[in-house]
């Protein structure tokens, strides 16, 4: 082997036989196959947790569409006068909103039940279902 001053290897006419000529140098089939392989997991990682993310973000939708029902109505029963508060029902978008007054000594307890889209136990594993009941008791004293 010849070298230079700078410490750069010229390889020798017996060692250029090693390296490939121009335009075959490359990957080998194995590690196209194991880059194919990583690549296929990770787009398999990603899918299933596309999935899940899809399925928080409704459920968060589903929740605060509930939340907002139920406070709408709680709204509308706290500006009505005490005297008048009474029993009723409501539709509002896909819930079925109704509520019991209960009389107390000087208070009124009022239990609203919230029936529509929610989360619900099917088999232990919880699941959304088009059919949930909630209930709320909201307590009104008077003045």
């Amino acid at each position: 082997m010849v070298t230079k001053e700078h410490s750069q290897t010229i390889p020798s006419p017996e060692d250029r036989s090693a390296i490939p000529p121009k335009g075959q140098q490359g990957f080998t089939i194995v590690e196209v196959i194991v880059a194919i392989m990583v690549l296929a997991i990770g787009l398999l990682g990603l899918a299933g947790t596309t999935m899940l993310v899809i399925k928080q973000t409704t459920l968060a939708d589903i929740t605060s569409d509930r939340a907002v029902v139920l406070q709408s109505t709680l709204e509308q029963i706290r500006a009505t006068p005490y005297d008048s508060v009474a029993a009723g029902s409501e539709t509002s978008g896909l819930y079925q909103v109704a509520w019991n007054v209960i009389q107390g000594n000087r208070w009124k307890s009022v239990e609203v039940v919230t029936t529509g889209p929610g989360l619900a136990r099917s088999g232990g594993y919880p699941v959304i279902s088009h059919s949930v009941t909630d209930t709320f008791t909201y307590r009104i004293i008077s003045q």
